[in-house]
């Protein structure tokens, strides 16, 4: 079972290479094992629009459906139909295209910025829309991922400390995390408001 929900957003500096599928990798849909998941949230950029899909073998799919019927009936048909409309490939080829555009310009954005603040990325991101990167070079109080947290906030920007994606079941390993040094920046905000909390955060790294 692959979540595809994130597969538009996937880019160079450029802006390319566009949407990858595992779906390129099946050569028989109606044995090989492999169910992939859709839908309009993430990918389209329709938040609210609660319109998914599954592709794979019939007999699974016809599972799926019968099982999603008992649950919740599924989608209005006034929204899957007007789903239909919105994924026509040239209108929907034409509307990933300029989303993958516009975050990638969000992304160089954020990445020049964070990195003349002095974060460092072990990897840029090429996919969603999430810089990872560590907060080791930042002067004190800075460079611990809590206290960066807190003192964003007082700046009025929301920022999400890496262990808050430390898998540790049952607290079975002893702090510190691994991640306490780690942050997540997002660049899903629009431009502006993405532009703004750069600023802060510069401020208020410069300001000690």
């Amino acid at each position: 079972m692959l979540d595809e929900f994130y597969s538009h957003f996937i880019y160079t500096a450029e802006g390319e290479p566009g949407p990858v599928s595992a779906a390129t990798f099946i050569e028989d849909v109606n044995r090989e094992p492999v169910i992939l998941f859709d839908g309009l949230t993430k990918g389209y950029r329709y938040p609210g629009w609660r319109v998914g899909w599954a592709l794979g073998p019939p007999a699974i799919v016809e599972s799926l459906a019968r099982t999603a019927s008992a649950l919740d009936g599924g989608p209005s048909r006034i929204a899957q139909r007007a789903a239909i409309e919105a994924l026509e490939p040239s209108r929907a080829d034409q509307e990933t295209t300029a989303l993958r555009d516009v975050f990638s310009h969000k992304r160089n954005t954020m990445l020049d910025a964070l990195k003349a603040m002095g974060v460092r990325f072990a990897h840029e991101p090429r996919g969603t829309f999430y810089c990872w990167g560590s907060l080791e070079d930042l002067p004190e109080p800075f460079h611990d991922a809590m206290s960066f947290f807190w003192k964003a906030l007082d700046h009025r920007v929301l920022t999400v400390p890496g262990q808050f994606f430390d898998v540790n079941p049952g607290k079975s390993r002893k702090p510190p995390s691994p991640y306490e040094r780690w942050m997540r920046f997002s660049f899903g905000p629009p431009m502006d408001n993405m532009q703004k909390g750069l600023d802060r955060l510069k401020q208020m790294v410069g300001d000690g």
